[in-house]
């Protein structure tokens, strides 16, 4: 898989040559943009239905997720048509932790944190590199043509009631191709009422949110306003091993600097219903501003890093979903302050880049033969454009455009015990990207245009043996991921282009059987993924390196999630993933060889509890050894651990609340036995520490 890069200093320091991802840029958008619908109502077995915040599925039988509520316990594991699909539930979450550590816990996907909360994280599915899974908001795509990492991480999680993990498929109805999975991002709603939150922790973790929300007395229109802030220091000490982890008499106990976080932001909704007519609107505003350390060996205790956000969407759904429209703009400014050139070979002073970008989808989606077949087709587009200025220079402006049409045939058949759902998705890129002259006084390159065509298509099916007891589904796909921006044309931090990259080519498949009985659900499913040309960055001089089409990569695995009530106040929940991702390429040098950062075990088990009005949990959290680096030395191996979190909460309903009113406290102690941590060399992790959170509802 592509190697990892940090941005700067560095720069020839793969992470690790394996996962295709360079630390993510804390980038924006805003632009505009026109742009038509053409129907498509050829039944020739196109795409599934979208399963994103708008799908709704017509059969009984079938439901679209495993819901998990994130820090308190699991609900039930249904089959879906689309991919297999994990929902995290976020209504009752205390807030405690960011982005990374709520996806850590999803059977398939591993996060590897570079720091505390706030900090970058490096996720992989079944296995895949990060750039090959897709990020969205409501459906909508997040821009990712930079690095392909979207910038989930500044995402505010105080924004969101839940996260949709797809694993091994991307929904045809989501915007473009390409990719392993998708996570997508579901906003917050609220149409009544107060909601404060206020939370506290070590290191000097600290923050709240506050949300308004009201609705029209025949419930015509609502709407809610959501303020948030956070900060933490990350001044945690840890254990520098001084990159021999095979030895300990070198280490030194340290203090992490320069790796504070903190954000703040806005976000608003509303909703109104006029006849047949349903107009959904949402607009959002943040900002976050935090230390650049660094990795050990190359820190930077002068560096920060600011970044600005501005983005909203528009939704029009006209009879029920049959006519659907959604508009998004957005903007993003980042700043990269460092005054005395640690993080990069530029010339020291600040670096200044902003990203747009603009999206519309039209999607039709008729009712064929009655409930029994149904057609879900559309076309979408998008930009992303991007400049970059140092001092008083700035490169030319880059561009990325995408067509994409898509169609989804849902079939019921068996008198609605089967479900076939194939899926089609064709899409046209476009990439307008200048190089930057290697001596100011020449000429910028002309017909630099980049065009290419792609077609996804995938295929699910569900056979419910039991009704509302048991279901086997099945899922398969082919698709694409086109190169990043860096990956094409590099970057003045270190990073050379290679313009001549093919894109990867996924294969992907899995196989699922879900229980439900009673008290106990339980889904095992096993999966197989192969990337073809695929991406890795390789060192071609002392300080830059450079993206090149490197061998054949297979993933294969088993995934099982299951929640078991033991009694009415008692219940067992959890996951495990089991897989083995290795190198299946040419070179005799790598052949055979695991790919690092990935465990062949990972799990994860809650067990919550009810005691009078307390509602106890212990969680525990086990990965196994892995490898560092791509030619898999044994001396720097990362062993096993397991680590271990204590949390508690309780619910009081004071009268001065109201009948509705609700007060709850949560307390949560991570990383109980204080191991010591590293998921990437270089990038220490907190030991034990501790939260506090009080929330007021009415």
């Amino acid at each position: 898989m592509a190697c990892h890069h940090l941005r700067g200093r560095g720069m020839a320091l793969a992470i690790d040559p394996g996962r295709g991802f360079i630390l993510p840029k804390k980038w924006r958008v805003f632009a505009s943009a026109a742009a038509w619908w053409l129907a498509v109502a050829l039944p020739c077995f196109v795409v599934a239905p979208c399963l994103g915040a708008e799908a709704d599925l017509s059969a009984a039988s079938y439901a679209d997720t495993m819901v998990v509520t994130a820090g308190l316990g699991a609900g039930p594991i249904d089959a879906a048509t689309a991919s297999l699909v994990t929902r995290i539930a976020l209504d009752k979450n205390p807030g405690f932790g960011d982005l990374s550590q709520v996806l850590g816990n999803v059977a398939g996907l591993q996060m590897a944190r570079l720091g505390g909360w706030g900090a970058a994280a490096v996720p992989s599915l079944r296995g895949a590199a990060p750039a090959q899974i897709r990020f969205f908001i409501d459906g909508i795509p997040m821009p990712d043509a930079q690095t392909g990492l979207a910038g989930f991480g500044q995402l505010p999680l105080d924004r969101l009631q839940a996260i949709e993990v797809h694993r091994g498929v991307v929904p045809a109805g989501f915007g473009g191709v390409g990719g392993a999975g998708a996570i997508n991002f579901v906003t917050r709603e609220q149409s009544e009422g107060v909601d404060l939150a206020l939370q506290m922790g070590s290191f000097g973790e600290r923050g709240g949110r506050v949300s308004v929300g009201g609705h029209a007395a025949d419930n015509s229109r609502s709407a809610m306003l959501l303020l948030h802030g956070h900060r933490a220091d990350n001044d945690f000490t840890f254990t520098d091993h001084n990159q021999t982890f095979y030895r300990d008499d070198d280490d030194t106990q340290k203090v992490r600097q320069n790796a504070w976080v903190e954000e703040w932001g806005a976000w608003g909704s509303g909703r109104w219903t006029m006849g047949n007519l349903l107009a959904r609107g949402r607009l959002g505003a943040s900002r976050r501003d935090g230390g650049r350390p660094g990795p050990l060996g190359y820190l930077s205790p002068h560096a920060s890093v600011r970044f600005d956000r501005l983005d909203g969407q528009l939704h029009l759904d006209w009879l029920a979903g049959l006519l659907k429209a959604d508009a998004a703009l957005g903007r993003g400014d980042e700043f990269l302050h460092d005054p005395q050139g640690e993080t990069s070979f530029a010339p020291p002073g600040t670096t200044h880049t902003r990203g747009d970008d603009a999206y519309l989808r039209l999607a039709w989606a008729p009712a064929l033969l009655g409930d029994h077949l149904g057609l879900d087709t559309g076309v979408d587009w998008r930009g992303q454009w991007q400049t970059e200025t140092l001092g008083a220079k700035t490169d030319p402006e880059h561009s990325r455009r995408i067509l994409s049409a898509f169609a989804t045939l849902t079939a019921d058949l068996a008198d609605g015990r089967l479900r076939v759902v194939p899926a089609w998705r064709w899409q046209r890129t476009t990439d307008d990207f200048p190089a930057v002259p290697d001596f100011p006084w020449l000429p910028l390159e002309t017909d630099v245009e980049h065009q290419r065509e792609d077609i996804s298509p995938s295929l699910g099916i569900v056979w419910t043996a039991v009704p509302d007891g048991a279901y086997l589904e099945a899922h398969a796909a082919q698709t694409v991921r086109v190169p990043t921006w860096i990956e094409l044309f590099g970057h003045r931090g270190g990073v050379d282009g290679n313009r001549e990259l093919m894109p990867e080519k996924l294969t992907s498949a899995d196989v699922a059987l879900s229980l439900r009985d009673g008290s106990f659900s339980g889904r095992i499913a096993a999966f197989y993924a192969a990337t073809d040309d695929k991406i890795i960055f390789v060192q071609n001089s002392q300080r830059t390196s450079k993206a090149i089409n490197f061998g054949h990569i297979v993933a294969r695995g088993l995934e099982w999630e299951m929640v078991l009530r033991l009694s009415e106040s008692l219940e067992l929940s959890g996951n495990l993933t089991a897989q083995n991702v290795e190198n299946r390429g040419d070179d005799p040098a790598y052949r055979g060889k695991k790919l690092p950062f990935l465990p062949a075990l990972e799990s994860h088990g809650r067990l919550s509890a009810r005691w009078g009005d307390w509602r106890p949990r212990i969680e525990v959290t086990h990965m196994g050894t892995n490898y560092r680096d791509r030619a898999n030395t044994e001396l720097d191996k990362a062993p096993a651990r397991t680590l271990v979190n204590l949390g508690v909460g309780r619910q009081w309903f004071p009268d001065w609340l109201g009948t509705a009113g609700v007060l709850s406290l949560q307390a949560e102690v991570i990383n109980l036995t204080g191991n010591d941590i590293y998921d990437v060399e270089g990038f220490p992790l907190p030991g034990r520490s501790w939260h506090l959170a009080l929330r007021i509802r009415r």
